[in-house]
């Protein structure tokens, strides 16, 4: 027998126990993972449709603006928002040297997806009368609404693709 004490031996090996800032993120919204990346987006949408419907909301109380390019100019506003939430927030590329790349990837991803959206505001004018607030709102959310899983695909894969497949942890 010797006379030192025994030490447990989980206090030999080093904690591999994560940060606490990590530790506070649930499992469904880890970065790491594409499903925690594509619930990060959807919330990042979320977001970005409240902006996009605010600027229209604004830019509509311009007189003599047409509603098209009030919906195109909110729109972009939208893009714009999304790039840096999405960049910092859902793939974790706050880090990286390529923002003016990457900005431009993801303004192109995002562009096919602003002609969807001008030209379902647009059909969806010509079907609905767009007298009163709520029926601008509808047709301005359901024009919104129709571009999100190429926006998901585009930045994951192309935008982003140097953090968001690498299966980083968040930050």
């Amino acid at each position: 027998m010797s006379a030192i004490p025994a030490v447990p031996e989980s206090e030999h090996r080093p904690a591999l126990r994560e940060p606490w800032h990590q530790r506070l993120v649930p499992a469904a919204l880890r970065r790491d993972r594409m499903a925690g990346q594509a619930l990060r987006f959807i919330i990042v949408g979320v977001v970005n449709t409240v902006v996009d419907l605010a600027a229209f909301y604004l830019l509509s109380l311009i007189p003599g603006m047409p509603e098209i390019v009030a919906k195109a100019v909110s729109y972009i506003l939208g893009i714009c928002n999304s790039f840096f939430l999405n960049k910092y927030w859902t793939f974790g590329a706050g880090g990286s040297k390529r923002g003016m790349r990457e900005f431009t990837v993801f303004f192109g991803v995002n562009l096919p997806p602003l002609a969807v959206n001008v030209v379902v505001f647009t059909v969806l004018g010509i079907w609905i009368d767009s007298g009163t607030f709520w029926v601008r709102m509808a047709k301005a959310f359901g024009a919104a609404v129709v571009s999100v899983a190429w926006n998901f695909l585009g930045s994951r894969y192309l935008a982003f693709r140097h953090t968001a497949l690498k299966g980083r942890s968040d930050d």
